[in-house]
C-alpha cells in the first residue's frame, strides 16, 4: 500500500510514525512546501546559533504525550520531559502577583493568601476533575461521521450537564468571586485562538488539566520533538519531498488517488492533508471552500540576550479591563493599549538553546489578524512590549542582541488561515462533530485530514489525538487493502 501527506506538521508526523508501526510494509510520502517539518511546532533561529520554539511552548498533558509516543513505537529516551513548577507568574497591572503551583494544597494555600478563595480553588478542581472523565472520551477522544451524531440524546444531556453553553469565562462565576481569579482559570483558551467570554466552557478543561498534571517542557525545545520524529520516520523507510508544494488532490470517481506536483500526478492509494481549512479545500478536485471563522492573530517578539534573563520559564501579564481588552481584539478587531502579554524564558532550564552567556525570550500578545510589522511599529505596540519587558528586566534594550518578529500576515504567508495562529477558532459551531473531520468529504473515499483545524483541536497532544483517531478510520475503510498486502508479503 501507498499513501501519502500533504504537509508535514505534527498530526502528519505522528500519523505516520503510528501507521508505520502498526503496518510496516506500507510506502510513505509526505509533501512540504517548506523547507523543514513540524508546521507550527518550529524554531526561530539567531546570527549567534541561538534557537527558540517558534509557535507552541507549553507542554500540557504529558502523560498523554508519553504514551502516545509510546503507542507509535517511538524509542523513550528519545524525549526528555521537565517539569517547571510553579508552572507560571500571573502579573496583574493592578500590582497584584501570584503564582500557579503543580501542588493543589499549595495552589489553595496561595489562592486564600491573595483572594481568600482557597476553598473554592478546591471545589473547582473537585468539579472539573468529574467534568473531564466526562468531556474528553465523550467529545475529545472519539470521532465523527456526521453533524447528527452530536444530537443524541445522551450527548445532548452531557453537554447541558458540562453547561456547554456557557463561555469560559462565565463558567468561572460559579466558582470565584474575584475576577482576577476568574481570568486566571479562563485566559488559556487563548492557548488554541479562542476569546474566554466567547469559547465554550468544555475548552475550559484546558486550565483544570494543567494545574492537575503540571506544565512540561522539552529539552532543546519543543520543536525539537518535529526533528526527532523525522529522524525515526526516516528510519522507518518514510519518502520526505521538501520545498514541494502541491498543486491539488487529484479525485477520480469519487476518490482521492494522487497528488499533483508541477502538473505531474502521483498516485496513491489514500492522501491525508495536513494544513488550515479551508485553504486546505482549495487543492481538493471538486470541494468548494466552507466558511470558516479563524482563530486570534498573535505578535511573536523572539529575543537572544546577553546575560541572564530575570523572568519565570513562563509569565502572563495582565491589563486590569481584560475583558475590555478582549473585546477590543476581537470584537472590535483593533489593538489593546495595555494586551495581555505571555513571555517564555526557556534559558531557566535549557542551556542548550543558545551560546554560553546569553539567554533566548519569546513574547507573544493575542492581536487582530491582518496586520503587518509595520502597523506595529507604527501604533508604537513594540515599543510599549519593549517597555513592559524592561520595567521588569531591568537594561533589557541594551542587553537586546538581536529581535525578530513574526506578525499576523507573516503566518498568513507561512499557510496559516487568515493570519490565525490556531487553525479556526474554537467556538460552538466549529466544535466536535461541527468540525472537519479525519474523514472531511463523505462523498470522497480514501481523502483524509488531521491537523489543527481538524477534530478535535490545536495543541500538540490534541493534535496527536486527531492523528490515532485518522488512523483508526483509515484502518475500517482500507482494512482490506493492508489485510491483503500483508498477507503477499508474508507469502513471499
Amino acid at each position: 500500500m501507498n499513501i501519502s501527506f500533504v504537509g508535514a506538521g505534527i498530526g502528519s508526523l505522528y500519523a505516520a510514525l503510528l501507521w508505520t508501526h502498526k503496518h510496516p510494509s506500507t510506502q510513505v510520502t509526505i509533501y512540504e512546501k517548506e523547507d523543514r517539518v513540524g508546521g507550527r511546532l518550529n524554531y526561530v533561529e539567531f546570527e549567534n546559533g541561538a534557537r527558540i520554539d517558534e509557535g507552541p511552548t507549553i507542554v500540557l498533558l504529558p502523560s498523554k504525550l508519553k504514551s502516545q509516543l509510546q503507542e507509535a513505537g517511538f524509542p523513550e529516551q528519545e524525549l526528555e520531559l521537565l517539569e517547571v513548577d510553579p508552572l507560571y507568574r500571573l502579573r496583574y497591572e493592578d500590582g497584584t502577583t501570584f503564582h500557579k503551583y503543580h501542588d493543589i494544597d499549595r495552589q489553595a494555600e496561595e489562592i486564600e493568601r491573595f483572594f481568600g478563595e482557597g476553598e473554592s480553588f478546591r471545589r473547582y478542581m473537585g468539579q472539573k476533575r468529574e467534568e473531564y472523565k466526562i468531556g474528553f472520551d465523550t467529545f475529545l477522544n472519539r470521532g465523527y461521521k456526521g453533524k447528527t451524531d452530536l444530537f443524541e440524546p445522551r450527548l445532548l444531556m452531557l453537554l447541558m450537564r458540562l453547561k456547554a453553553y456557557e463561555s469560559a469565562h462565565e463558567n468561572m462565576k460559579r466558582f470565584f468571586k474575584d475576577e482576577r481569579l476568574r481570568v486566571a482559570y479562563s485566559l488559556q483558551t487563548l492557548y488554541i485562538g479562542g476569546n474566554p467570554y466567547e469559547t465554550p466552557s468544555l475548552y475550559g478543561l484546558i486550565p483544570y488539566r494543567e494545574q492537575e498534571e503540571g506544565i512540561w517542557y522539552v529539552r532543546g525545545g519543543y520543536f525539537s520533538l518535529a526533528t526527532k520524529l523525522e529522524q525515526e520516520l526516516k528510519k522507518r523507510g518514510v519518502t520526505f519531498k521538501l520545498n514541494t508544494p502541491v498543486d491539488r488532490v487529484r479525485v477520480q470517481d469519487g476518490r482521492a488517488n494522487a497528488v499533483v506536483v508541477d502538473g505531474v500526478p502521483h498516485p496513491y492509494d489514500a492522501v491525508i492533508v495536513n494544513g488550515d481549512f479551508p485553504l486546505m479545500e482549495r487543492l481538493i478536485d471538486g470541494i468548494k471552500p466552507k466558511a470558516y471563522e479563524p482563530s486570534s492573530g498573535t505578535l511573536l517578539l523572539y529575543f537572544t540576550v546577553d546575560g541572564k534573563i530575570e523572568l519565570p520559564v513562563h509569565q502572563f501579564d495582565l491589563p486590569n479591563d481584560f475583558a475590555g481588552s478582549m473585546r477590543t481584539i476581537f470584537e472590535d478587531g483593533k489593538l489593546s493599549k495595555y494586551p495581555a502579554m505571555y513571555t517564555f524564558n526557556p534559558s531557566l532550564i535549557d542551556s542548550t538553546l543558545a551560546p554560553v552567556g546569553t539567554s533566548v525570550l519569546y513574547v507573544l500578545v493575542p492581536v487582530p489578524r491582518k496586520l503587518e510589522r509595520q502597523d506595529f511599529e507604527q501604533s508604537g505596540a513594540i515599543e510599549h512590549l519593549v517597555s513592559r519587558i524592561e520595567g521588569m528586566v531591568p537594561e533589557f534594550r541594551d542587553r537586546v542582541i538581536e529581535m525578530k518578529v513574526r506578525t499576523p500576515m507573516d503566518a498568513e504567508r507561512f499557510g496559516l488561515f487568515e493570519g490565525g495562529s490556531f487553525g479556526i477558532a474554537p467556538k460552538l459551531s466549529q466544535s466536535a462533530a461541527f468540525k472537519p473531520q479525519a474523514r472531511p468529504y463523505a462523498q470522497i473515499d480514501r481523502l483524509y485530514a488531521v491537523g489543527a483545524s481538524v477534530h478535535p483541536c490545536g495543541g500538540v497532544p490534541i493534535v496527536m489525538i486527531g492523528s490515532q483517531l485518522l488512523v483508526k478510520r483509515m484502518e475500517e475503510e482500507m482494512g482490506a487493502l493492508y489485510h491483503d498486502e500483508a498477507r503477499s508479503v508474508s507469502s513471499m
